[in-house]
């Protein structure tokens, strides 16, 4: 299967795989949502306020109010490595448990503006992406190839190779985003 949940039968199966893996489906988007906003809320935002914000933390027991920062922004900049941030800042049981169960560290919930595109980059690690807010006009470019991430399914994408988002559309597009080590 595709991106978009179509039967792929071509050669270049294992092509498609290698970019975008639908790991689970029919996830509870409307609880993963909820407990989204309650972020939103503790940082007393709306999501137009907000680009990202820090899931995780660089140590156990941290105060979300002063930690939540610390994990945003390009991870070259980062006061700590990305695979410090590991420990659940929020009480958010069923996010903070798709985070264990898949290993997620650095997660974050990103928010991209209508209109916006980001620029061409490669990530260390591959990452996790929970589209919480999107429509058919917020898609990612990875190498040749266009995505469009549904909600309701959680994706492992191949940010190692060159790739993009982009949200052509005039609604927010809204992910959560976690980095995988294998």
């Amino acid at each position: 299967m595709d991106a978009r949940g179509a039967t792929v039968s071509s050669p270049f199966l294992f092509e498609v795989i290698m970019h975008i893996e639908v790991l689970e489906e029919n996830i509870d988007l409307k609880k993963i949502l909820e407990e989204a906003n309650s972020v939103k809320m503790f940082l007393n935002s709306g999501w137009k306020d907000i680009e990202q914000v820090g899931l995780q933390g660089h140590k156990p027991d941290l105060d979300p109010a002063d930690e939540w920062k610390s994990s945003v922004g390009k991870g070259s900049q980062l006061q700590y490595p990305e695979t410090y941030f590991k420990y659940p800042l929020f009480q958010l049981p069923t996010i903070n448990r798709i985070m264990e169960k898949y290993g997620m560290k650095r997660t974050r919930i990103m928010k991209s503006n209508p209109k916006t595109c980001l620029t061409i980059h490669e990530d260390l690690t591959k990452r996790i992406h929970i589209p919480l807010i999107t429509n058919d006009k917020c898609f990612m470019a990875i190498e040749d190839r266009n995505y469009y991430l549904e909600p309701g399914k959680i994706y492992l994408t191949n940010t190692t190779l060159r790739h993009t988002a982009v949200n052509a559309s005039d609604n927010f597009r809204v992910h959560i985003v976690g980095c995988i080590y294998s």
